[in-house]
């Protein structure tokens, strides 16, 4: 494609810029938060902006919560601790508002009701799941209208809430006062009710459901005396009913005594009496406020037993103190952020960037409770001996990004994560794909978990049970499992691909099983399996089975290509994407593919094309786009290709370009779906101008926006220095770009745009000397 058509188009794509008199001011739609198309000349004049300790200021966990259509980001501005099991935090709706794939985590930033504080949840998914056990405030006597989610909603307004890690405030317009925080395994709730109020009332609704989800089972039991209810809801939603649902155990313990009680059933009230059973039950409490305005709730969980959630209850809610509770909240973020130390050009970055920390130590989730106790994916009880049992994985994205980025700056936290899953297998008898809470949903496509362990062991991290796993996912990439395991793994053992007319996705599953095949053989490397690590190494280059000679295409079983189709559209034999999405994706060997090209300079010229189409492409994150769409995850490799055939300045281009595209500092400021954080993550990486070679043993390096990156790693501080580097400001098209000259490390000049774990992860400086580029 010619220059001219590259600027052409990049100068139609650019000229909405977000200051656009035609877009409406705060319009989600229009993607109001983020900046146009390219880096403008960068103001090297700038003062630098450090961040300093409490790092949780720079947090602001409304970012993402908005967007619309394939833009919503799907994050909650309730609070939790790191990785914790309790996210208490409000769902809410609207008339005629957001839709349900905008509730996928219960709370939308576009509604202006809420309806319920529900106890669980999940991060940045794109199906709806979780949200049990909610608990409301709500004034006057109790009523069966009450029982609803119409019935009791309340209107809220975003200039009264507040929000902040291990914290979340919102003043409702019936003049109720809500605080929230958690611990590790309760949720705490405090509302202070209008102080003329005689009736004060909060319920207990096991059968709350965010859209679209159902409670297929629950109970509820009020023991007035000890001041608690208990009980539990097995909620079934877009994965968790896969597997029968995800039954929640807690009780909830009150500060004070109750003037009244009751329970319900279908929305029949049944004043003064004290359990109910089933899917559609709760209870109610009710205070005078007359005289005490307030009342705090701590809510024990557990996966396991109401016994396991009064048992963590206890051990975590000694005192029902939520000003305590919170500053422990607080206090456990601290350490955790503080690991990243960032210059940059302004508060702005800062803001982003640490918003995307915290968004990556959200999830998986923690499901053992106090006594080491955990159900597994079995669904059967089991413990914990010597780590934290967790569960919520959403492989298929967060292998990516999300693992690598842990096992560089959290490794004791990700070794936890490979102990967890490595239960999962024996458990389970299989690979763990995306399990959630209790079950395993087999959502999406590939044997993930095969990269995720071959990351980690080539990262270094090998202390949990490396032969247990290896074992597991030996059998799974060698013959089908009498449960579970790779799918049409008969057929793509016995030709090297999955026909299209084995079943949908046929594409993706054979390129995801020619990377997971790879990283499976660094495992059975490190376990000194040659033979093994041969084979699938071998099977690895399988990607080459679907190169039609132009691009990579779904392929039938007489060996012919797909034909015909639309290569800007969706098709059946790829995962949720287009063949210009998955022509790259081959992350283990962008060299074969390259050469299968025609050579490097038609690859890269090839992907000079393919954004350049990307930049003409409609700015709207409402619809899939077809070339580059950055929430989609095959994607996120292709613009560090370049980087991988060492043109860094050539590939610093299009991570700048995506980096001020697809992030800002609002509600609609992530490019979709954060999908546990690998959007995130993606973004850090991105941003210090590290990109991991995943299943390998370094990382690429291109160039970075903030001045210094200061990273304490498991050896000491890894240090990222850039001189001239420009902050994320891209008001007008430019040809002028920062790119790297010149890289060091601990001063001597690097031959390659990569560096090695080993070296970072024992601490460093990595220099990296930015220039103008064309």
């Amino acid at each position: 494609m010619k220059r001219a058509l590259f600027l052409a188009c990049a100068v139609l794509a650019c000229s909405k810029s977000s200051d656009d008199p035609a877009r409406p001011a705060g319009d989600a739609g229009g993607d109001s938060s983020v900046e146009s198309c390219f880096e403008a000349e960068a103001d090297d004049t700038r003062a630098v902006v450090a961040a300093t300790a409490p790092f949780g200021r720079y947090v602001d966990p409304f970012i993402g919560t908005g967007g619309v259509g394939f833009g919503t980001g799907s994050t909650f501005p309730g609070p939790q601790t790191p990785f914790g099991m309790a996210r208490p935090g409000p769902d809410t709706m609207s008339v005629g508002g957001a839709p349900t794939f905008s509730h996928c985590v219960g709370y939308a930033y576009e509604d202006n009701y809420v309806y319920g504080f529900s106890q669980t949840r999940l991060h940045g998914i794109g199906i709806v799941d979780s949200g049990a056990v909610a608990l409301f405030p709500t004034r006057g006597a109790m009523a069966a209208a009450k029982t609803t989610a119409k019935g009791r909603r309340v209107t809220f307004k975003h200039a009264n809430e507040k929000a902040s890690p291990g914290s979340y405030r919102v003043k409702l317009d019936d003049e109720t006062s809500v605080e929230l925080t958690a611990s590790d395994r309760v949720a705490w709730h405090r509302y202070t009710f209008a102080a003329t109020e005689t009736a004060a009332t909060v319920l207990v609704d096991v059968g709350h459901t965010l859209p679209e989800m159902k409670i297929v089972d629950g109970s509820v039991v009020i023991d007035a005396e000890k001041r608690e209810i208990s009980g539990f809801a097995r909620y079934s939603g877009g994965y968790s009913g896969r597997f029968g649902g995800v039954p929640v155990y807690f009780v909830a313990r009150f500060s004070r005594a109750f003037d009244e009680h009751g329970v319900w059933k279908g929305g029949a009230l049944a004043e003064g009496e004290t359990s109910r059973t089933g899917g559609d039950v709760g209870a109610w409490v009710t205070f005078d406020a007359t005289k005490d305005a307030a009342v705090t709730v701590a809510v024990g969980l557990s996966y396991v037993s109401v016994e396991g959630a009064r048992r963590n209850l206890d051990a975590e809610a000694k005192s029902l103190d939520l000003d305590a509770a919170r500053a422990a909240a607080e206090a456990a973020w601290e350490p955790l952020l503080s690991r990243v130390k960032l210059e940059a050009r302004s508060a702005r970055d800062l803001e982003i960037a640490y918003t995307a920390l915290y968004h990556t130590l959200l999830m998986p989730t923690l499901a053992t409770d106090v006594d080491g106790r955990y159900r597994g994916i079995d669904q059967a009880e089991h413990v914990a001996e010597g780590y934290r049992y967790y569960t919520d994985f959403s492989l298929w994205d967060t292998y990516r990004t999300l693992h690598p980025w842990l096992s560089l700056v959290y490794p004791e936290r990700q070794t936890d994560f490979l102990r967890s899953m490595t239960a999962m297998a024996k458990d389970g008898g299989a690979p763990p794909k995306w399990p959630l809470g209790i079950g395993e949903t087999q959502g999406m496509v590939g044997d993930s978990a095969a990269v995720v362990f071959g990351d980690s062991v080539q990262k270094g991290l090998r202390d949990f049970d490396m032969r247990g796993a290896y074992e597991v996912l030996k059998k799974a990439a060698l013959g089908p499992l009498p449960k579970n395991g790779r799918d049409h793994i008969a057929p793509y053992a016995e030709k090297g691909w999955v026909a299209i007319e084995d079943g949908g996705s046929s594409g993706s599953i054979t390129l995801e099983y020619a990377f997971d095949d790879f990283a499976l053989a660094a495992l059975a490397d490190a376990l000194g399996e040659k033979a093994d690590a041969e084979l699938f190494r071998k099977r690895s280059g399988n990607w080459k089975n679907l190169w039609s000679g132009e691009l990579l295409l779904g392929r039938h079983r007489d060996g012919t290509f797909a034909t015909g189709d639309d290569h800007t559209a969706w098709q059946d034999y790829w995962a949720e994407g287009t063949t210009w999405h998955y022509t790259w994706f081959v992350p283990h060997d962008m060299p074969g593919l390259a050469e299968v090209m025609g050579g490097r300079d038609r690859f890269f010229g090839r992907l000079d094309d393919y954004f350049a189409m990307s930049t003409c492409q409609p700015r709207t994150r409402l619809a899939p786009k077809a070339y580059y769409w950055h929430s989609n995850e095959p994607v996120l490799y292709v613009p560090w290709a370049y980087v991988e055939l060492d043109d860094a300045a050539r590939g610093a281009r299009w991570i700048r370009w995506a980096l001020a595209n697809e992030y800002g500092d609002g509600p609609d400021g992530l490019p979709g779906n954060d999908d546990g954080g690998t959007m995130s993550a993606w973004y850090l990486f991105s941003a210090m101008g590290l990109f991991p070679r995943v299943a390998a043993t370094d990382y690429l390096v291109a160039s970075p926006i903030f001045p210094k990156a200061t990273l304490k790693v498991q050896g000491g501080e890894l240090t990222i220095v850039s001189t001239a580097a420009a902050g994320g400001e891209t008001k007008v098209p430019s040809a002028a770009f920062w790119v790297p000259t010149s890289m060091r490390w601990n001063g001597k000049e690097l031959a390659r745009p990569r560096v090695e774990h080993a070296a970072l992860s024992k601490g460093g400086t990595l220099e990296i000397t930015l220039g103008k580029g064309n």
